[in-house]
C-alpha cells in the first residue's frame, strides 16, 4: 500500500531530490568551512566581546545610558 501510494505521488523523486539538495548544501558549507583562514575565525569570535569595552550603551530604545 505504502509502495503504491510513492509510486502515484512521485515521492520517490522527491526524496532523491532531497537528498542531492541536502549533499551539495552540506559540500558546500564544508568547503567553505575548509578554505576560511584561521585569523577570521578568531576575528568573528571575538565580535560577541568588543562592544562590551565601550563606555556607554544603546538600549532598545535608542537611547544612550552609561554604565
Amino acid at each position: 500500500m505504502l509502495q503504491e501510494l510513492a509510486a502515484r505521488t512521485g515521492a520517490s523523486a522527491w526524496v532523491i531530490a532531497s537528498m542531492i539538495c541536502f549533499v551539495v548544501a552540506w559540500a558546500a558549507i564544508a568547503w567553505r568551512v575548509f578554505r576560511t583562514r584561521r585569523e577570521e575565525f578568531d576575528a568573528r569570535a571575538r565580535l560577541a566581546l568588543e562592544g562590551d569595552a565601550e563606555a556607554g550603551h544603546t538600549d532598545p530604545s535608542g537611547t544612550q545610558t552609561t554604565r
